[in-house]
């Protein structure tokens, strides 16, 4: 009896008797970057559809031994990766532009190329539903790979992975900024799963008209049914685009963009996670905004890049537009706005949805499937732009970039058949060719590319501020 008097007695203690401790404020976490010397080898998509590492390694064997040379490689895994007589996913409604499918073997084969680690953010996440992108998730991992940028909920997607390699441990978060609209992840509340998906930027676009445009459009957006069409301040929505005043003198529309905040924030987090966790982080953005005709990288990027490297990322690699775009040095990390193409072979599928015969109004008896792709590709895929490409091979010291070198690749645009979109090193006046292209499009960005014996050559100052060698 006692003791149940004493229990109830306790029982109604008021809660202050429970001593309450204080809230914990956070600190910052010291980073330790890679000691000594460590170099990153990155190329941009892996559009890389059917096995070709004896091939490559007969063809290209240097390019092979570039890859595997470095201590760490990376690229951009564009594709989904399933057998379609045991899988449970199905071509969705909407893809990426083509419902990209590769062969099973295909991930141990890339590991057997030199790759180490990949993003899997980018507009083909889901060609082949959640399931298929949770199978070819599965299938990386298997093949020892390390990938980030899709999962079963948005912290799952936008989380860093870890690779601990022998010289410290590189950690990766991937996102993308164009994605179909049932591609981005979510996480649950209350009752409410979470969705799988992709780890995604999400940006509003306003494209500038002049300001006699403007009130045309306003005049038009007017007698819109739409609640959201209208003019608010000096912006016009119209059918879901967004126009405001502004300098228009080029042969396309001029394009402005604005991140959301929340995506913004939740990824810069991501990457200072990554950092506090590991000795090296890559941030990896897929992006064709403002479109694949253009090889100047948009505002948003350039403003998403710096971000990023300020909080904690020692690489930003982007890519998306399927071809180069100029390389920036801030703040001694570099930033490849877009690496192009390691490998195209989207000509060489041999089955696709019947989506995309009604995508491009063909009868899907009327011929082959190479047949509709070799149509399709003349209309979308004929800029050689698209063909050209680098390995960058950085290589840093104390954790600050002291070399890149770019090595030209050709992914043979004048070739026909399963062999184009198949990559190997360019000849020497082609690679020069593509190294000149990619040193215009640099220098605005304050690089300056040096060709050196065929290969591109950017040098900064080393720790220490002595100049690298």
């Amino acid at each position: 009896m006692v003791r149940i008097a004493l229990l109830a007695a306790a029982a109604m203690l008021p809660l202050t008797a429970v001593p309450a401790q204080e809230p914990l404020v956070t600190t910052p976490v010291p980073t330790t970057p890679i000691a000594g010397e460590f170099t990153l080898a990155a190329v941009g998509d892996l559009i890389y559809l059917r096995p070709m590492l004896a091939t490559l390694e007969a063809r290209s064997p240097d390019m092979v031994r570039l890859l595997r040379s470095a201590d760490v490689t990376f690229g951009n895994f564009e594709m989904t990766v399933l057998d379609l007589a045991t899988t449970k996913g199905v071509a969705q409604a909407e893809s990426g532009g083509t419902w990209i499918l590769a062969d099973p073997g295909v991930p141990e084969d890339v590991a057997g190329l030199g790759f180490d680690i990949v993003s899997h953010a980018n507009n083909h996440s889901t060609d082949w539903g959640v399931e298929g992108m949770a199978e070819t998730g599965r299938r990386l991992t298997d093949a020892k790979l390390v990938w980030s940028g899709t999962g079963p909920s948005m912290t799952a997607a936008r989380a860093p992975r870890y690779l601990d390699a022998p010289k410290g441990r590189v950690a990766i978060v991937s996102a993308t900024s164009t994605f179909t609209p049932m591609s981005r992840a979510s996480d649950g509340y209350g009752e409410v799963a979470g969705r799988p998906g992709a780890n995604t930027v999400r940006t509003v676009r306003t494209a500038l008209v002049t300001p006699e445009q403007l009130d045309t459009l306003a005049a038009i957006a007017a007698k819109s049914p739409l609640r959201t069409d209208g003019r608010k301040g000096d912006a016009v929505t119209l059918f879901g685009n967004r126009f405001a005043p502004g300098a228009t003198g080029g042969k396309h529309l001029d394009y402005r963009y604005t991140m959301n905040a929340t995506d913004l924030a939740a990824n810069l987090r991501a990457i200072r996670q990554a950092k506090q966790n590991g000795n090296f982080v890559i941030y990896s953005v897929h992006n064709h905004e403002p479109g694949n005709d253009f090889q100047e990288p948009a505002d948003f990027a350039i403003e998403l890049a710096r971000k990023a490297i300020d909080e904690g990322a020692d690489a930003y690699m982007g890519h998306g537009p399927h071809q180069l775009r100029g390389i920036e040095i801030y703040k001694g990390k570099p930033i490849f706005y877009s690496l192009g193409n390691f490998a195209m072979m989207n000509n060489s599928l041999d089955v696709v949805a019947p989506d995309m015969y009604d995508q491009f109004g063909v009868d899907p008896e009327s011929g082959t499937v190479p047949e509709l792709l070799q149509a399709r590709n003349t209309r979308a895929f004929s800029d050689p732009n698209l063909y050209e490409s680098v390995i960058a091979v950085s290589r840093y010291s104390g954790g600050q970039v002291t070399e890149i070198k770019l090595y030209p690749i050709d992914l043979g645009v004048e070739i026909k058949g399963a062999d184009r979109g198949v990559p190997r090193m360019a000849s020497r006046a082609h690679g020069d060719r593509i190294l000149e292209r990619l040193r215009a499009l640099s220098a605005p960005l304050g690089t300056t590319i040096r060709i050196e014996n065929g290969v591109g050559v950017i040098r900064l100052a080393a720790p220490g501020g002595k100049p690298a060698r």
